[in-house]
């Protein structure tokens, strides 16, 4: 039996504050397990949960609460999304990286850098695109076009900057979310494998999609 969808008037948007770190940080590992205990925390899950609420709390970068809408339900967080303008990712992802080092040590920062090194070569957006780096719904509330809303609101934003297509990385194993984009007209455009190394720990690699926005 299909899940009643929520009501669009009980659905609604806010932008996050520095005081949702407890919350968005563990919604915010949702997704993307793998690589959050790889690169963050070093292979350790609890250390990178720790580590993405302190990054949360501060500004200017691809996780940070200044990129980031909480999604509200009968005064509950019920998800999130964090995106921005693709032209400013290089920046976004430099201050990331950043304030991953400062969370360590020496031999911690070397870690760090080896681990996170080869992700700089992948393409994940472009200037002319807005970038939806994360979205998450809590589990109760998938199924119940949480997610459909979102996306329609983040193709506001988008609009709104002037920008006619979005972009996003899905792990290729994420079955479930690539059903969730196709349906909403996303089309793969670059698939980006991880080495037979590294797939143990951050899963066979991503695929790159887009989407128009024209018309």
């Amino acid at each position: 039996m299909a899940k009643e969808k929520l009501d669009r008037d009980t659905i609604n948007f806010r932008p996050a504050q520095p005081e949702d770190a407890k919350i968005a940080s563990r919604l915010l590992f949702e997704t993307f397990p793998q690589k959050a205990t790889f690169v963050f925390g070093l292979g350790d899950a609890e250390r990178a949960k720790r580590i993405l609420r302190t990054l949360f709390e501060k500004p200017g970068h691809r996780l940070s609460y200044t990129e980031t809408e909480m999604v509200v339900h009968q005064g509950r967080v019920i998800g999130l999304f964090t995106a921005f303008p693709g032209r400013e990712i290089g920046r976004r992802n430099g201050r990331l990286y950043l304030l991953i080092m400062q969370q360590y040590k020496v031999r911690g920062k070397i870690a760090v850098f080896q681990r996170g090194w080869p992700l700089v070569f992948i393409k994940e957006t472009s200037r002319k695109e807005y970038f939806l780096s994360n979205l998450v719904v809590k589990g109760r509330y998938r199924s119940l076009g949480v997610g459909d809303q979102m996306l329609s609101r983040i193709e506001e934003k988008a609009r709104d900057m002037t920008l006619d297509r979005l972009s996003l990385m899905v792990a290729i194993e994420n079955k479930r979310a690539r059903q969730f984009y196709d349906r909403h007209g996303f089309k793969t455009t670059a698939i980006h494998l991880e080495s037979n190394k590294r797939v143990p720990y951050l899963g066979a690699g991503h695929q790159r999609l887009i989407k128009d926005l024209e018309g």
